[in-house]
């Protein structure tokens, strides 16, 4: 059986993934703060493993708490492959640096940042010395690379997000039965982060016209195609050790397996 940890499954493209990776022979362990009852009854009408913990994972303990429960149900001794895919996250705040609450910028580095942190150290430690196939996604974002106005907390902590999968990436190439490990840019995906996006008060975000503009053109890609690439590449051999990839780059893996 192939079992698979997935952050952030309420809706979007968490919840997208995991409805592509409920088919027989996996089992879900999947997490949100509140829960995805259409993903619950959709596993429980086809037989297929999912334990839904409803909790919110800007908790550091929470989240710690989360993985040891998900390791108390897994045998990695009858187990074929195994992944952790971090995609909880939050944009909020959208505000200039100036006018962000101390409050918000410290849940918001914990969610987006801190807490893939120990979900990466305790999936090592949990797996280490297992001969089986074993990923490590990070869900990252265009704006780890690019600025944006009002988007200060999010654009640093997905930037801290590649430099960790690129450096726990680096200490795993030299590790016994190693971890593969990498990060994604999904591209602009129509989910309710988008929403909120465009529901922002432009003087809180000044490029909010523009994201205006690619969902009025329909632009924004489907979290449902988004999640077919990734799920169709994950155990992919070839994705570089440490690699940060764009949705693009990806595509490339899953027409080369």
């Amino acid at each position: 059986m192939d079992h698979f940890i997935i952050t952030g499954t309420s809706r979007g493209i968490g919840a997208a993934i995991a409805n592509r990776l409920l088919v027989q022979g996996n089992a879900l362990y999947c997490v949100s703060r509140t829960m995805n009852e259409d993903l619950v009854e959709r596993a429980s009408s086809q037989h297929i493993p999912l334990y839904y913990h409803e909790t919110d994972l800007s908790s550091l303990g929470l989240a710690e708490r989360f993985l040891g429960e998900v390791f108390s149900k897994i045998d990695l001794t009858m187990a074929g492959r195994i992944a952790l895919i971090n995609n909880a996250g939050m944009l909020e705040p959208i505000a200039p640096l100036g006018h962000t609450r101390p409050e918000l910028m410290e849940k918001h580095l914990a969610l987006n940042l801190l807490t893939p942190a120990v979900l990466m150290s305790g999936f090592i430690r949990y797996t280490f010395g297992y001969s089986i196939p074993k990923v490590i996604l990070n869900i990252s974002s265009g704006a780890s690379t690019i600025p944006y106005s009002g988007w200060s907390m999010y654009c640093a902590s997905k930037a801290g997000l590649n430099m960790l999968s690129r450096t726990a990436g680096l200490e795993q190439s030299v590790a016994v039965e190693p971890v593969r490990i990498f990060a994604l840019a999904p591209g602009i995906v129509d989910t309710s982060m988008q929403t909120l996006i465009r529901h922002t008060d432009p003087e809180y975000f000044s490029e909010k016209e523009f994201f205006v503009k690619l969902h009025s053109e329909g632009r924004l890609s489907d979290p449902d195609l988004v999640a077919g690439i990734i799920t169709g590449s994950l155990f992919n051999p070839a994705i570089p050790q440490g690699g940060v990839l764009t949705i693009d780059q990806l595509k490339e893996f899953v027409v080369a397996g």
